[in-house]
């Protein structure tokens, strides 16, 4: 089969969630035999990339495919014509999306940017909040109608979320979607025993993997719960992992901060830590809620390393309080609640590490996204 998946990002070597997404599929469907081409990706190993430059770099894309993916996330088609383009020349190739996130996703800036965890936000500054999203409400319509329109050409979506699914069936129309989260890597566990043997410290290490610039990646929730931590549990030691050094990142003798790392370090920090964080806020200006799938959530599994994540959206749909993880709530105290628990009771700690980690091997590796995405794509050309 020859495969061709439109992205719009430089995926190799990833510095973030949606570049692993790409590259585990990409690499995936290579392993598997298949052919991948993709558009100004240039550096992805193994593939047939082509420039959009022109209509018959285009044309010539389409010429060699049999299927066409295309990645959806928060960046407007509006801007990227080549989707509109390549989707009309498929001609009756089969158009599947891969959707990652409705256009409101914009709005996590305006109503989530710069907030202060537990703070009361004064009138004014609330007023400047509304006044940013505002602004941008009638581009997100324009989206949501030029995807409307696209959407029609969509023989399938591949939805991260259950929450995308009902956007992808209600909103855009497209009644053959289903639902794949992200995936986790398939790790042995003589593999994470050999990562955990670089681990320096002896304290209660709790990590966290994000950005410092999304507001969605819960930094802000962690800053409370290093705060609290220094009283309640000042032998906890927190590390922190992200690509960027901003104003929001918490300070103190309790916390490392760790910039740059790569994918491998990241994968070594985990597996030396004794509880992971996956903490994530609520959407309340979408009608879909929270709608992500934390990639940080299944690799955390998949190093076997204990998870305290929040209590909603595909959190909850993929913990069992107490089996294979530990649910939160928004509260500071009550996360740290759990962080703790975890710390004194070490059976529980390793019995939800190896039950996520099952969790992981049981149908939820990067190699299992593969094969469902594959039978999909196989189904419609049918």
């Amino acid at each position: 089969m020859k495969i061709g998946y439109m992205y719009k990002m430089h995926a190799y070597p990833p510095k973030g969630g949606n570049h692993v997404h790409a590259l585990e599929l990409v690499q995936g469907f290579l392993k598997e035999g298949h052919q991948v081409c993709v558009l100004d990706d240039p550096a992805m190993p193994g593939v047939s990339n082509f420039s959009s430059s022109s209509a018959e770099d285009l044309q010539a894309f389409i010429d060699n495919i049999d299927v066409l993916y295309v990645r959806i996330d928060a960046r407007y088609l509006g801007e990227w014509p080549e989707v509109g383009a390549c989707m009309e020349m498929a001609g009756s190739r089969p158009v599947v999306w891969e959707i990652n996130a409705p256009a409101n996703e914009t709005l996590a800036f305006s109503w989530l940017g710069g907030r202060t965890l537990g703070g009361k936000e004064s009138p004014l500054k609330r007023l400047k909040r509304w006044f940013h999203a505002s602004k941008k409400l009638p581009s997100i319509k324009r989206e949501e109608a030029l995807r409307r329109e696209l959407a029609q050409r969509v023989n399938c979506a591949i939805c991260v979320s259950s929450a995308l699914q009902g956007y992808a069936r209600e909103l855009l129309g497209v009644s053959d979607a289903v639902v794949l989260p992200n995936g986790g890597p398939a790790i042995p566990e003589e593999e994470i025993k050999q990562r955990r043997r670089k681990r320096l410290s002896k304290d209660f290490t709790v990590f966290y993997s994000g950005s410092a610039i999304y507001p969605w990646q819960g930094l802000d929730y962690m800053a409370q719960v290093i705060e609290l931590a220094r009283d309640r549990a000042p032998d906890m030691r927190f590390l922190l992992a992200v690509n960027q050094n901003t104003e929001f990142l918490p300070e103190g003798n309790n916390v490392e901060i760790r910039q740059g790392l790569n994918r491998q370090q990241i994968l070594d920090a985990i597996c030396s830590s004794d509880a992971c964080v996956a903490l994530h806020p609520d959407y309340p200006w979408s009608p879909y809620g929270f709608h992500n799938s934390p990639m940080k959530l299944f690799e955390y599994m998949a190093c076997m390393a204990p998870v305290v994540t929040s209590n909603r959206g595909q959190m909850a749909e993929v913990i069992s309080d107490g089996e294979n993880g530990l649910l939160a709530s928004d509260i500071p105290e009550n996360i740290l609640d759990q962080l703790i628990k975890l710390k004194v009771d070490s059976n529980l700690r390793e019995y939800i590490a190896y039950n996520g980690w099952k969790t992981i091997n049981n149908g939820r590796t990067w190699n299992d996204n593969v094969t469902i995405t594959l039978n999909i794509f196989k189904n419609h050309l049918r």
